[in-house]
């Protein structure tokens, strides 16, 4: 089968095929070098243009997409459940992630029909990688207070600012940028959002590392001129998109993997039965943040309001990794610390999770902005 312009897979196929698709996957990027990093903290934070590019050939990418875009036309869980599998089978996810679970789902629900039909395909064919270029030394948690500019200049904009926390950014292609289009009073009210190519001139692209073993770009924008007919909905509308777009960057299906991946790979090495039970306990977590994010996807698949449910899928793994780290401590003791050499427990993964759990409950959206999020929209506890 043939869609704008590339070769897709039948789109007829089972969990049983993207789960043996994924192990695959996983033995071949051990072979090519192209998988995690030993000493990388999660899946979620591990990058590979190499590996994108490949779940793409593999038909991976949008599998609930409409065919015209180069998906394949299945449910949304199916989509959820395939990347439990990627985590689980401790693939490099980041690029996917953002291009594709936070991005591309955004674009099918905000973008124009010309706009889906530019980038979505690019997207689903394992091409085109974005980063998104939301957060500002001086606007994580609060959006709204965002100081990046965009002036218009014509049938363009002049864009003026910077950006943090911007992971895959030295992979990108293109950049999922939040801008004040209006004035700083207006807040809410003054955001855009744009696709801005990030070889567009005025772009410096800086990366740092971080302390799970990834690394976080920052970018840097002086007199970016963006063509005006790359803004995502209308000018000044920004919120309401961003707002949708951190649902979908919320549901992280794949961390459930991961945790279920290394309770599955810690239980041979607990031998008491009040280990096992400790063990056992995470494990019913994990189920317990699967069916959180299961339910906010069928929510934002109905483009019903999901922002609860996303909080609540989000806050439930975030600290279960945490869990999963300090039990791993627990149970195997201090060898769940060491990084590598003989003495290593599951090749330093544990080790490895312990320095990036720290960041698990920031990164995203902080966790009291979560249960905030959580009490007012399900509770209705006052703001």
């Amino acid at each position: 089968m043939t869609t704008a312009g590339f070769e897709i897979a039948n789109p007829a196929l089972t969990l049983e095929d993207t789960a043996a698709t994924a192990a695959r996957l996983a033995q071949e990027f051990a072979v090519s070098g192209c998988g995690v990093p030993s000493n990388q903290g999660s899946p979620s934070d591990a990058d590979s243009r190499e590996a994108y590019a490949a779940y793409g050939k593999a038909g991976l990418i949008g599998m609930h997409w409409p065919q015209r875009y180069g998906g394949r036309g299945l449910d949304a869980l199916f989509t959820f459940a395939v990347e439990e599998q990627l985590g689980y089978n401790w693939l490099p996810l980041s690029s996917y992630l953002l291009s594709v679970k936070t991005i591309g789902n955004a674009l099918l629900q905000f973008a124009s029909e010309e706009m889906c039909q530019i980038f979505l395909p690019q997207i689903a064919s394992g091409d085109m990688i974005f980063c998104q270029g939301f957060s500002e030394p001086e606007a994580g948690t609060d959006l709204a207070s965002l100081r990046t500019t965009a002036r218009r200049d014509g049938d363009r904009f002049i864009v003026n600012g910077r950006k943090i926390w911007t992971s895959s950014a030295e992979h990108a292609d293109w950049v999922y940028l939040a801008v004040r289009t209006g004035s700083t009073e207006a807040r809410h009210r003054g955001l855009s959002v744009f696709l801005v190519d990030i070889t567009t001139p005025g772009i410096v692209v800086d990366v740092h590392k971080t302390l799970g073993g990834g690394t976080l770009g920052e970018l840097t924008l002086t007199d970016v001129s963006i063509p005006a007919d790359q803004i995502v909905g209308e000018e000044n509308a920004g919120w309401e998109i961003l707002m949708g777009t951190l649902d979908f960057e919320r549901v992280t299906s794949e961390k459930v993997g991961i945790v279920l991946r290394l309770l599955d790979d810690m239980a041979p090495l607990v031998t008491s039965p009040r280990d096992r039970e400790i063990l056992a306990g995470l494990r019913g977590d994990a189920q317990i943040a699967r069916l959180h994010g299961r339910r906010a996807t069928e929510r934002l698949d109905a483009r019903q309001d999901a922002s609860a449910e996303s909080s609540m899928a989000k806050l439930s793994i975030a600290l279960l990794l945490q869990e999963l780290a300090d039990a791993a401590v627990e149970v195997l003791g201090p060898r769940a610390l060491i990084e590598s050499g003989p003495g290593a427990v599951l090749d330093g993964k544990l080790a490895a999770l312990a320095r990036a759990a720290a960041a698990t409950t920031i990164a995203g959206g902080v966790s009291d902005i979560q249960r905030k999020n959580i009490s007012r929209r399900r509770v209705g506890a006052a703001s």
